[in-house]
């Protein structure tokens, strides 16, 4: 089931171009008297209508203080205070107003949140994560994410993909040794986790181990994680340090943790230009 929030406004065409040219926020619907547009995954409509509805707040929040940084210096015009700490909330913040005196509240929450984005949100937004706060995941957070792993496809439904979590210092320094300075990120976060599959229990094991290497990433991204996929991991001394067998395939290490920092979307080349049809 979905949502959609609706708002009366008395200048729809005024409203139009706040939301879409000044947020930039996509026009998810057009209904003629109605637009509704798209913020990650909540739908918010505006209607004509004979007066305007101004109640409550829409928040949109965001990732980090970073972020929140980001948003106050692209919308300082909109702004009605800076950003800032709310400790009641464990968030960061600050407000501004939409040309019909709407409370608009940019925001992050500190501390850790269930999964909240949208699947095209999620893929759009996954970027590889170099630098963490020295803070490590809890086991119970991990295993959320790796709950949703338990869902990632195999050849035939073999499942035979597995995880190993690599909290002592020694081996992933061991680790990135044999790697080289492409490794490095391995050793920026609390945690690394190496991404396998068994060669004894499906012949697609290099398929295997790469789609459950991808779904962790995002999974990791869907509960406010940060990774970076490490290639170049399926070595006989890798698999010696993390006993691993030698008939099965390690597709990629990965740190995890939060991430320490944030960036847009890089430039990516047009649909024309990696799709044929035949």
């Amino acid at each position: 089931m979905n949502g959609i929030v609706f708002f009366k406004t008395t200048d729809l065409p005024l409203i139009k171009q706040f939301y879409s040219k000044v947020l930039e926020l996509p026009e998810w619907l057009d209904q003629g008297t109605c637009a509704i547009f798209k913020i990650g995954n909540q739908l918010i409509g505006f209607c004509q209508g004979e007066f305007a509805e101004t109640a409550g707040t829409i928040t949109f929040f965001l990732a980090s203080r970073y972020e929140v940084d980001a948003a106050y210096s692209k919308f300082k015009e909109i702004a009605i205070s800076q950003p800032q700490p709310n400790p009641g909330y464990s968030v960061y913040h600050f407000w501004g107003r939409d040309p019909e005196g709407r409370s608009l509240e940019f925001q992050c929450f500190e501390h850790a949140l269930k999964p909240h984005l949208a699947l095209d949100e999620g893929l759009a937004s996954r970027r590889s994560i170099r630098k963490y706060l020295a803070e490590p995941v809890e086991e119970a957070l991990l295993n959320q994410v790796f709950e949703l792993c338990r869902y990632a496809p195999t050849a035939n439904n073999a499942q035979s993909y597995y995880y190993i979590v690599i909290k002592q210092q020694d081996i992933l320094s061991k680790i990135v040794a044999l790697r080289g300075p492409a490794g490095d990120p391995i050793l920026a976060a609390p945690y690394a986790i190496a991404v396998a599959s068994r060669g004894n229990v499906s012949r697609r094991k290099v398929q295997d181990a790469c789609i459950a290497a991808y779904h962790l990433l995002l999974a990791a991204k869907a509960y406010g994680l940060g990774t970076c996929w490490v290639t170049d991991m399926d070595k006989d001394e890798v698999k010696e340090l993390l006993g691993v067998p030698k008939d099965d395939y390690i597709a990629c290490l990965t740190p995890i943790g939060f991430p320490a920092e944030s960036f847009s979307l890089p430039k990516r080349h047009e649909i024309a230009s990696f799709v044929r049809q035949l």
